[in-house]
């Protein structure tokens, strides 16, 4: 396919030089400060990340547990948590010995405002949806009452939550473990303010604690010594700021070893890393449980035409995209929510090919392309991505005759443009989801029906089915109504999955233990340490 030759040529800038195996071996003996390259966080404030600033925010602050790669719940800030017998009330019993890491106390007094915190409209957290079923979070949230007292959270003693649900919510205790539910100091979040998350100001409860922060330049932690879980080995992190692509800012920086660390590799290098003699002993790929997708505006025409949306998903050839993005470490994604997760069915996937969806095209009205508004693929500056709004371009300008721009943005800018979205019109954008959970809820709940995204998807039949997924205390009619849901998610086609990517790391020889935590690939450093 001419695009893919390319689209790999514009891109390409690739490195010719590996790093000597003796050089990597020796930062070891340099000390005990992990290095790595991050981007900008849109916030400090764990009750407000929701972007990649999460991989910083987990070294600094600690949920109540984490679910297990087999399922099972483990418990980090939480000593146990409860569900009554009739799955409305949830006690969490807090390990007493939990400190912040100015060395007080870290109490169910915290917790309790750190949820309310969360939900509150003025704190505009999107994690709030996690939180919607506790009992009155969904009117507090909304706004259509300013008094928390209705959510029902409440600290009955210094170290015991209860937390009342509106029904009956099997995956709630998965939430509770989520890397973004954390706790923040009520004392010190009312002293400073907007300015808490100031290095010299904030406190945390994980295993690190903020010694520096300099906006777009670097971050800076060390072992917080009142964390009362697995004591770090590793001493301090150094996260450097990158500017432009973070891939390419990593590998560079790795090659010259200068990091410790690279979570990802710059497409037009994959081949050579793979190759390379050293590199390719230090190369680790990670399956994600997530989706890559192209996104269109349900709210208006023409993406508010089914067929439109059909056409545009059955134009697309997955396996030269995949395979240029990737250089096939990729997998081709057929539907939106990924294998694994409950109600997931290939088989639910559209079937055609470009045929198809010219077809289907012109039934929408605009055969060959005769008529189709000219239109903009909106996406952000790294993972790829304006190399896979080049590939859409061509591949609908080639196959439908319709014609788009490519409006790029950074990270942080595009981020916030996406945020920006829920009443505000566009036309397509390029978007990922990564299990949060390993739960259906989080895929037809959390980012279909509650519309993280703002696809602004509304369709009164999955909707429906989704409410009697929710409600349903039998696992096997809560799973069906997933798969009925499926189905109609598919075949409306809101948005048209792509790839599903493996996350590829590359870990100098000197450290171990480093891998990733939970669905959404964590790495804890805490758990890291530097062979001697």
């Amino acid at each position: 396919m001419k695009k893919k030759i390319r689209a790999i040529s514009v891109f390409a800038a690739a490195f010719t030089v590996a790093v000597p195996t003796f050089m990597t071996f020796a930062r070891a003996e340099n000390g005990a400060t992990f290095r790595m390259i991050v981007q900008e966080p849109r916030f400090m404030d764990p009750n407000r990340v929701d972007d990649g600033g999460i991989t910083i925010q987990a070294q600094l602050f600690e949920p109540l547990a984490k679910i297990g790669k087999d399922g099972e719940i483990i418990y980090l800030q939480a000593k146990s948590i409860d569900r009554s017998s009739d799955g409305l009330k949830w006690t969490v019993k807090l390990r007493p010995d939990n400190k912040w890491s100015n060395g007080e106390a870290v109490t169910a007094k915290d917790w309790e405002y750190s949820l309310k915190r969360i939900l509150d409209p003025q704190t505009a957290s999107g994690n709030a949806q996690f939180l919607t079923e506790i009992k009155g979070a969904a009117d507090y949230n909304s706004g259509k009452t300013k008094d928390d007292s209705i959510v029902r959270v409440r600290a009955i003693d210094e170290f015991t939550l209860v937390i009342e649900t509106e029904r009956v919510a099997p995956s709630f205790l998965a939430k509770l473990a989520l890397p973004y539910i954390t706790p923040v100091p009520q004392a010190i979040v009312k002293q400073w303010g907007e300015r808490w998350t100031l290095p010299e100001n904030i406190v945390s409860n994980g295993p690190y604690k903020l010694v520096s922060r300099v906006n777009d330049q670097s971050i800076e932690m060390r072992i917080n010594p009142y964390y009362s879980g697995k004591k770090p080995t590793i001493s301090a992190i150094k996260m450097t700021v990158a500017s432009g692509d973070i891939c390419e800012a990593q590998l560079r920086a790795y090659e010259a070893d200068e990091i410790d660390f690279a979570t990802c590799i710059p497409i037009q290098d994959i081949p050579r890393v793979r190759k390379d003699p050293v590199l390719s002993t230090q190369l680790i790929a990670n399956a994600e449980s997530g989706t890559w997708w192209v996104q269109y505006d349900n709210s208006h025409a023409p993406w508010n035409s089914k067929d439109v949306r059909q056409a545009l998903g059955l134009a697309v050839d997955r396996t030269a995209l995949s395979s240029v993005v990737s250089d096939g470490t990729a997998a081709v994604a057929k539907t939106i929510v990924p294998p694994g997760i409950p109600g997931s069915d290939e088989n639910d996937a559209i079937k055609g090919d470009v045929d198809t969806a010219r077809d289907l095209l012109a039934k929408a009205g605009y055969p060959n392309g005769v008529g189709f508004p000219p239109f903009t693929i909106t996406v952000r500056d790294s993972d790829s991505q304006p190399i896979v709004a080049q590939l859409l371009q061509q591949m609908w300008q080639e196959n439908l005759g319709i014609s788009a721009s490519i409006n790029v943005m950074e990270l942080k800018a595009f981020a916030a443009w996406v945020n920006g979205r829920k009443n505000a019109p566009y036309d397509v954008l390029t978007a990922l989801w990564v299990s949060d959970y390993a739960d259906p809820e989080n895929w037809y709940g959390d980012l279909i029906t509650d519309d993280y995204r703002n696809s602004h998807f509304h369709n009164e039949e999955f909707a429906a089915l989704i409410k009697k997924a929710k409600a349903a205390t039998d696992e096997t009619q809560r799973i069906a109504a997933y798969q009925e849901a499926n189905k109609i998610l598919e075949e409306q086609q809101p948005m048209s999955a792509l790839y599903r990517e493996s996350t590829l790391w590359l870990v100098k020889p000197y450290i171990s233990n480093l891998r990733p935590d939970t669905t959404l690939r964590l790495y804890p450093i805490r758990d890291a340490e530097f062979l001697k």
